[in-house]
């Protein structure tokens, strides 16, 4: 009986044990059929042309230790569809167009489910750029603050922008635009804004002109700098307009809108402000208390690009600090949170009347980024050796991905960035969920 017993055991196991690879061989099956839905060309041909891009550089490093938690989430979200994973990616212009962002976002969604768009900053009232995913109006010019201006009046929130209008009749037009495969209606809206006596209240319409929603800003909330509203049916595009209830309320002072759906999957955030450093974000008033509302289980931050500009007066040990203070308020007000930091890729610099020169500096920025991640046993992405080292901007740029100043990436250029760190991430994933299937 006992050898009959452990012979049923030891098959019981072994059908388990191939149960659960044959699992993992169809997620990663999944992912490689949906790796070609994101963009409109193929990745591994774009590698094989533009050989100065080193992919077997762009593995995630220290990921299975400080990245475990994140993946236990995927993969419970992947094997029951229930609840949401929430992410965020904070950065500079790399991030703030959502090129980059934007391929993470969609691969994400179609592998895990789509729960939203997440966080949306109206970022052309301030006006500047804004993601191609979604569209912003107003019929008032609104008075704005980008975080890199620390001197200038208006406090800064969740978006690392602050835009504010004292028109009564202010209104900003919301046109979420859906994806391929993915359809961004949302049934709940939460609004980042000032709230005080001297707050318009505001009211949200449908497309044909119909009230959804009204916000008394003197009405209590899960927080003092948020309003949430939902609604009956999933709505893509709204209005939301001023509603002064009396003579002491003066403006609307926004910080920022959050969208989701209401349906198990991810949400993946994205806050990018051009020029914006390490320090910019500590300095901003509110910014870490806001962030907290979004409840990210990993935190990506790509930022450096500009730090590696102050080539004249670049202090290491001030960086590293401005590193530290950042993740520092990050854990303390999000402890659930895993952090990924990334290099920023190589760029070159002004040098006077030989135009534009390689930057060494950056080198600099990149090996303090790294020291800073091992010593505080935080993953990290070297997006610097990845994207060719020093000088492959000359590169990229003759390769037509990379701006005139060989700083900035052409659309393709940041959507290779985005496909080579979504492989890097299923790699990282698919190595824990294998290690925890044995």
């Amino acid at each position: 009986m006992q050898i009959m017993l452990k012979l049923w055991n030891k098959k019981y196991n072994a059908l388990c044990k191939a149960k659960q690879f044959l699992c993992l061989a169809l997620l990663l099956c999944a992912f490689k059929v949906n790796a070609q839905q994101v963009v409109d060309f193929s990745i591994d041909t774009a590698l094989k042309k533009y050989t100065f891009i080193k992919p077997d550089s762009a593995s995630f490093f220290n990921d299975s230790i400080a990245l475990a938690s994140f993946y236990e989430k995927l993969y419970k979200l992947h094997t029951s569809m229930e609840g949401n994973v929430s992410v965020l990616h904070i950065g500079d212009s790399h991030i703030q167009a959502d090129h980059f962002s934007g391929v993470m976002r969609q691969h994400l969604q179609l592998d895990f489910g789509n729960a939203g768009r997440g966080f949306i900053f109206p970022y052309k009232l301030a006006k500047s750029n804004e993601p191609s995913s979604y569209k912003t109006q107003s019929n008032v010019t609104w008075e704005y603050k980008r975080c890199v201006f620390v001197d200038k009046p208006m406090p800064i929130g969740i978006g690392g922008y602050t835009i504010q209008s004292n028109d009564t009749a202010s209104a900003i037009i919301l046109d979420v635009k859906n994806q391929d495969k993915l359809d961004y209606g949302f049934t709940k809206l939460v609004l980042f804004h000032a709230k005080t006596n001297s707050n318009f209240d505001l009211t949200v319409s449908d497309t044909a002109g119909k009230n959804i929603g009204y916000v008394n800003v003197l009405t209590k909330a899960e927080t003092p700098y948020t309003s949430v509203l939902n609604f009956a049916s999933p709505q893509n595009k709204i209005i939301i307009k001023a509603c002064p209830r009396d003579s002491n309320q003066k403006s609307t002072q926004l910080y920022g809108m959050y969208a989701e759906n209401g349906k198990p999957g991810i949400i993946y955030n994205m806050i990018g402000v051009n020029g914006a450093e390490y320090w910019h974000y500590n300095s901003a008033a509110y910014f870490h208390e806001q962030v907290k509302f979004l409840k990210p289980d990993l935190v990506i931050i790509s930022l450096g690009t500009n730090e590696g500009f102050n080539y004249k007066a670049f202090n290491k040990q001030k960086f590293y600090a401005h590193i530290d203070s950042m993740v520092k308020a990050i854990k303390k007000n999000n402890p659930q949170a895993c952090i990924l930091l990334t290099t920023p890729g190589d760029s070159f610099k002004r040098a006077g009347r030989k135009g534009r020169v390689k930057n060494p500096t950056i080198i600099e920025v990149r090996n303090t980024i790294i020291e800073y991640a091992q010593k505080n046993n935080l993953a990290w992405w070297d997006w610097f050796t990845a994207c060719g080292g020093f000088g492959a901007m000359a590169k990229w740029k003759a390769a037509g991905m990379a701006d005139a100043y060989r700083v900035h990436y052409s659309k393709k250029g940041y959507e290779i960035q985005g496909e080579l760190m979504y492989r890097a991430m299923m790699e990282g994933y698919s190595k824990y969920v294998k290690n925890n299937l044995k």
